[in-house]
């Protein structure tokens, strides 16, 4: 009888590629997703940081906002959340004005979204005198990860910003 060889199964290296890379693929693809839902995070929090200082921005440029005023600026910052779908954000607004006390009282307010303001007056203790006044804004978005809630889970990102109104004293609002 022929004997053939029979290769040494200790040494044979057919198949190291497959092996490794069933090793190496889902480390990959973790990665891979934490990148991606980490620039998604990072980049809707820059928007929502840039929706809050932009909207407190364009109402202090004025003396008076009227409701239709305020619907445009709100407006505004929804564009500027783009591209993320308009329906995960509120907007919260507040004008205050500071009583004889320096105690500041809220002058008016408007949402969007069921948007709020809860620690307005909180956040604008100190920050003015008698017959001043301060605009708030707060923002937030309701985050939903990319990849579900497979390495991220979903958040809500929040920014508030007071400014003080450039052209007068108080903004009036409607």
């Amino acid at each position: 009888p022929v004997m053939t060889a029979r290769p040494n199964i200790l040494r044979d290296e057919r198949g190291s590629a497959a092996v490794d890379m069933i090793v190496v693929l889902p480390i990959m693809l973790m990665v891979f997703i934490g990148v991606v839902e980490m620039t998604s995070v990072l980049r809707l929090d820059r928007k929502v940081v840039a929706a809050a200082q932009t909207t407190a921005d364009l109402i202090t440029q004025r003396r008076e906002v009227s409701t239709a005023d305020l619907n445009d600026i709100l407006r505004a910052a929804e564009l500027i959340l783009e591209p993320y779908p308009p329906s995960g954000h509120t907007v919260g607004i507040v004008g205050v004005e500071y009583d004889e006390n320096d105690a500041p009282q809220i002058l008016w307010s408007q949402s969007k979204n069921g948007g709020s303001v809860p620690e307005a007056l909180v956040v604008a203790v100190g920050l003015g005198t008698e017959g001043e006044g301060v605009v708030v804004v707060r923002v937030t978005y309701a985050y939903t990860p990319v990849f579900f809630d497979f390495l991220i889970s979903p958040m809500t990102l929040e920014e508030t910003t007071v400014l003080r109104p450039r052209r007068s004293a108080v903004v009036e609002g409607p």
